[in-house]
């Protein structure tokens, strides 16, 4: 699986863009991430009602997460008032691996 995952806004007008492919991730890492995309149940999402999604305050964020598998690819935008509450644990997950990851460079 292929995620792209862009965070952006935040008290420190946070601007992340990363790309994992899944497969290079540790296998905890790999387990982790599967099993909360599994629980955000993202097949149930409704992308269109996201669209043009803007986050709304100085301490909030705002996401696009692109999502491919050998499939089928999704896109969504959420922010942190309109990430539905099954999704938010992905998207903080996601936040924080890609800071992990920027760091790493």
């Amino acid at each position: 699986m292929h995620i792209q995952f862009s965070c952006i806004g935040g008290m420190a007008n946070l601007d992340l863009n990363v790309v994992i492919n899944t497969d290079e991730l540790p296998k905890e890492k790999y387990e982790e991430l599967q099993n909360l995309v599994k629980v955000a149940n993202l097949s149930h999402a409704e992308p269109s009602k996201m669209a043009g999604a803007k986050a709304h305050g100085a301490d909030s964020f705002s996401y696009k997460l692109d999502i491919a598998d050998e499939k089928k690819e999704q896109s969504f935008l959420f922010t942190d008032t309109t990430a539905p509450h099954e999704v938010r644990p992905l998207l903080d997950y996601l936040r924080n691996l890609a800071i992990e990851i920027k760091m790493a460079e």
